[in-house]
């Protein structure tokens, strides 16, 4: 189950600054070499940065052969220090005789030269070895996000999407700011299975294999990939549009936009069968999964995992791995009906260790429904969920 299996790898501090390589595109032109430019970005989480030190290894047939001063070195009088401490590495010192702050932008931007007949790919540019250091002197933690180039195959068919819809129901419709959505096409993605990776900097990428999905232009956290569907998290940035234009680049090749309407909010209960209907993603008052062989007494709080609550007070974060001091609040009113009756809501809002997106919900069974192993569950937030999915009530 998706919202099991996001609880994995290392989540670095929110507060920690981050160094970043965006990943590009390289056409080659019958088949000459080809030089393209990958931005090294400083993101500083409110964190005072004088100086940075990273590596970043390449493989031969996307070598770095230059770095060139990005604008926010410039403003802040500070200087690159390039050197190969060893074959496929280059790193980078950057520092001035200042105590001044960097600004968060553009660091550098590196020209890298991938070579002529270079094999259609993903050519990863790694971040290693990074270290801060704050006015005084001091060090800082420093979170790294990779980059890469990307060498589209001849012929490469584009992507087409045909339809997007929620993840937990798979009804079409609008989509909400930080739902989890499915989309349907075709040359979406390399046929085998790619799933989620977390980043250095706890996040989920937005980028898997030679896959990247965008909402106007705004890249989309990434949770699967395979050739015909796909899933990813609508950006939080999307908040007040009327619609918002999706499309898929694969190998460097674009998809179509596809017009979507957004909505405030699209709520939906995932489950387990990852159908849309039946036995819902529940989890009973001691951990164990509901169902019909477990069911959960009258009277007992349980956990009901669902996507589409919409905007977060605080405002969400893409992609974060949400901890117990991110944990956020749909705007909306959220209730819950379980057997057809007004359930008591304890707790709406994030899921602990889980990727920002995922809604959990922890009501109280109502003591005066009857048993059941099919017993209705619903949650409204603004709209409300699918009807079908159920629960085991004894």
């Amino acid at each position: 189950m998706l919202w099991f299996s996001l609880a994995t790898g290392s989540v670095a501090s929110a507060a920690a600054p981050a160094v970043s390589l965006t990943q590009a595109i390289a056409v080659a032109q019958g088949g000459a070499s080809v030089e393209v430019g990958i931005e090294v970005t400083l993101a500083s989480a409110g964190q005072t940065v004088s100086a940075i030190q990273f590596d970043i290894s390449y493989l031969n047939q996307a070598p770095i052969v230059s770095v060139s001063l990005g604008n926010t070195l410039t403003s802040a009088a500070k200087s690159i220090w390039a050197s190969t401490p060893e074959p496929g590495v280059e790193r980078l010192l950057i520092v001035g005789l200042n105590q001044a702050a960097i600004a968060d932008g553009v660091l550098a931007t590196l020209s890298v030269e991938v070579a002529a007949g270079a094999a259609p790919g993903v050519y990863p540019l790694g971040l290693t070895n990074a270290i801060a250091a704050d006015p005084w002197g001091g060090p800082l933690p420093l979170s790294t996000v990779d980059g890469g180039v990307v060498v589209p195959g001849a012929g490469v068919p584009a992507p087409a999407i045909s339809a997007v819809g929620n993840a937990a129901s798979y009804a079409i419709g609008p989509v909400a700011p930080g739902e989890i959505v499915a989309v349907a096409g075709s040359s979406l993605a390399d046929s085998a299975l790619a799933t989620a990776r977390v980043t250095s900097a706890g996040f989920i990428a937005t980028s898997l294999g030679s896959t990247t999905v965008l909402f106007d232009g705004i890249p989309a956290p990434l949770l699967y990939t395979t050739a015909d569907q796909l899933s990813a998290i609508v950006p939080y940035e999307v908040s007040g549009q009327s619609q918002t234009a999706i499309q898929v680049e694969y190998q460097g090749v674009r998809s179509a936009p596809f017009p979507v309407p957004v909505a405030l909010t699209s709520p939906a209960v995932f489950t387990l069968n990852e159908s849309g209907a039946g036995q819902g993603a529940i989890v009973n008052q001691d951990g164990s999964i509901n169902g019909p062989n477990n069911p959960a007494a009258r009277g007992d709080v349980v956990s009901i995992y669902g996507t589409g609550e919409g905007q977060t007070l605080p405002a969400g974060t893409d992609g974060i791995i949400v901890t117990p001091a991110d944990l956020c609040q749909p705007v909306q009113t959220v209730t819950v009906s379980i057997g057809g009756e007004s359930a008591e809501v304890l707790y709406a809002g994030s899921a602990g260790n889980q990727v920002a997106g995922l809604l959990q919900v922890n009501a109280r069974i109502p003591l005066g429904i009857a048993p059941g192993t099919a017993t209705p569950v619903t949650i409204t937030i603004g709209e409300s969920s699918q009807t079908g999915v159920t629960m085991a009530v004894r």
